[in-house]
């Protein structure tokens, strides 16, 4: 999303994060990854993300996803858990203290808070690719 940011510009679009993660969490995997060029917010609570119909998978479907993906060698443990000591420390963080197991979305609305297009996610792999969202944007 950061590497397209200027696309989402002169598309006129204003780009909204939304972390399942409390503002001490979001500040830092912001020191950890940051800058960014929209802001994020916290739902620590997962009131929105409930709201707008996202799914818990849960612990065993989760790693049993990941499993799948490892045998079949579609990932390996060096693409999930990162090399970098800082963000391998976030990420271990974040593993112990947020819901990781909420599956994200992505959503477009209009100035009237209409909804133009979604997708809620699956699985872990089931994210709307940035391409995709813009090509849902230039409809």
């Amino acid at each position: 999303m950061r590497k397209s940011f200027e696309e989402f510009e002169r598309l006129d679009v204003k780009v909204v994060v939304v972390a399942p993660a409390n503002r001490e969490q979001i500040r830092e995997f912001m020191n950890v990854h940051g800058p960014f060029p929209f802001e994020i917010y916290g739902d620590p609570k997962l009131d929105l993300y409930e709201e707008m119909g996202n799914h818990h998978m849960t612990t065993v479907k989760s790693m049993l996803s990941v499993g799948a993906d490892l045998l079949k060698g579609e990932v390996k443990i060096s693409d999930i858990v990162p090399k970098d000591k800082k963000e391998r420390k976030h990420f271990l963080s974040a593993v112990k203290n947020q819901d990781v197991n909420i599956q994200g979305s992505s959503w477009l609305f209009d100035q009237d808070e209409d909804v133009l297009w979604k997708h809620v996610d699956d699985t872990p792999e089931d994210h709307a690719t940035v391409d995709e969202v813009l090509k849902q944007l230039r409809k």
